[in-house]
């Protein structure tokens, strides 16, 4: 199968959270609960998750049929009232989207520094990097965009981020760092995937110049 992008990643990690989230929210209060005994908060955590999880069910509906100025809201009522929740930078990252789509990328970088700001899960925090990173470098922000991606472990996802290191390295005019880069992220790419063919065209015609 081909390389998943990072969109593709994203919306596996929400799908797996709106399936499996609810127990794993519940699983962790009901540890709390009962080993400190601090039973009102189990409650007030399961409500919020419960209500978070109604609301963001709301915000998915509402991008569906493409009602933007709905779906910003739920999605601004998330961040504001269940900031503590996944489904808030989940809620962010909706937001970001959105605003790529309408061509507002400065707001989107804002919704996109905020999820990575906030998610604790390690593989959500990956994939919000690579996507601001590639914004920053997309608004002409090379050295931003160039800090954060040497500065995160991509894990599964280093490819993603060699070969934008290696758009970066193409971008300041150093061609050697560049193919070493994306060569690189050739040989990161999972296995039983396919490398993505804008890769080995970049490959290719480095390689030509060498």
């Amino acid at each position: 199968m081909d390389y998943a992008t990072d969109e593709e990643r994203v919306e596996e990690l929400k799908k797996w959270w709106k399936e499996n989230g609810m127990s794993v929210v519940l699983g962790a209060v009901l540890g709390l609960s009962i080993l400190f005994g601090w039973r009102w908060w189990g409650d007030y955590q399961e409500n919020q998750a419960i209500q978070a999880s109604t609301l963001y069910d709301q915000l998915e509906l509402a991008i569906q049929n493409k009602k933007n100025d709905q779906a910003k809201a739920f999605a601004d009522e998330i961040i504001k009232k269940y900031t503590k929740t996944p489904y808030a930078v989940y809620s962010a990252l909706s937001l970001s989207k959105m605003k790529i789509d309408s061509n507002d990328m400065a707001s989107a970088k804002t919704h996109l520094q905020w999820a990575y700001d906030h998610t604790d899960v390690q593989e959500v925090k990956r994939l919000t990097g690579i996507r601001l990173a590639r914004l920053l470098f997309s608004m002409g922000e090379t050295d931003s965009a160039s800090a954060l991606v040497s500065n995160v472990d991509g894990g599964k996802f280093s490819a993603m981020y060699e070969e934008l290191k290696g758009d970066i390295f193409l971008k300041k005019g150093n061609e050697d760092s560049a193919l070493v880069a994306y060569k690189k992220a050739r040989q990161l790419v999972p296995a039983g995937t396919r490398v993505s063919p804008s890769l080995e065209f970049k490959i290719d015609d480095l390689a030509k110049v060498q």
